[in-house]
């Protein structure tokens, strides 16, 4: 059985420990508009939908019904890296492009001696060491990560990286929502 458009949003809305008037503040929306929302007594229009969706760090085709997510396949030749300019890493997406996924994982080289400044946002994020080690500092407590290890965190949890060798660190990163 699907679960109606409100019950999807608050499922989402609890899967990211927020409240209400989180939601509100990043969608523009008012507190008992959103509770309306979430026990089937009031019908966004797209641009609210939007909104909520925007605050949930999903994209709105989640909230449509009768959409299902699509498979991709990237294949192992795909040349799928990312340069983001403020950061020492090298960024591979080991996933294409769908409209409807949320998931994005990523292979991540970080440099030796990288230090993050703290940071949140929304979503959840899932990091395994494949090589080398790793500090997550996360929620003002540090824990060193080497080969094998892995975490898994709310993003809105202050959470940093540092890589403490002076050899690169090799991670599989996975969050939600999408980054790119």
């Amino acid at each position: 059985m699907r679960l109606q458009l409100g019950s999807r949003i608050r499922a989402r809305r609890r899967q990211l420990s927020l409240t209400l008037r989180e939601v509100s503040e990043h969608s523009g929306l008012s507190v008992p508009y959103l509770s309306q929302v979430e026990r089937n007594q009031a019908n966004p229009t797209v641009t609210s939908l939007a909104g909520i969706a925007r605050a949930l760090g999903v994209s709105l085709n989640v909230f449509v019904p009768g959409q299902e997510p699509v498979a991709v396949v990237t294949r192992a030749g795909d040349d799928h890296a990312l340069s983001v300019r403020e950061l020492p890493f090298r960024i591979r997406r080991l996933a294409g492009r769908g409209d409807a996924l949320q998931m994005e994982p990523l292979l991540i080289h970080v440099e030796p001696y990288f230090v993050s400044p703290p940071t949140t946002h929304l979503g959840e994020e899932f990091v395994y060491v494949l090589r080398g080690e790793l500090r997550l500092g996360l929620g003002g407590e540090w824990h060193l990560l080497g080969a094998g290890d892995s975490a898994q965190h709310a993003s809105t949890t202050p959470h940093a990286w540092e890589n403490p060798r002076g050899t690169e660190t090799l991670l599989l990163w996975v969050g939600i929502p999408r980054l790119w």
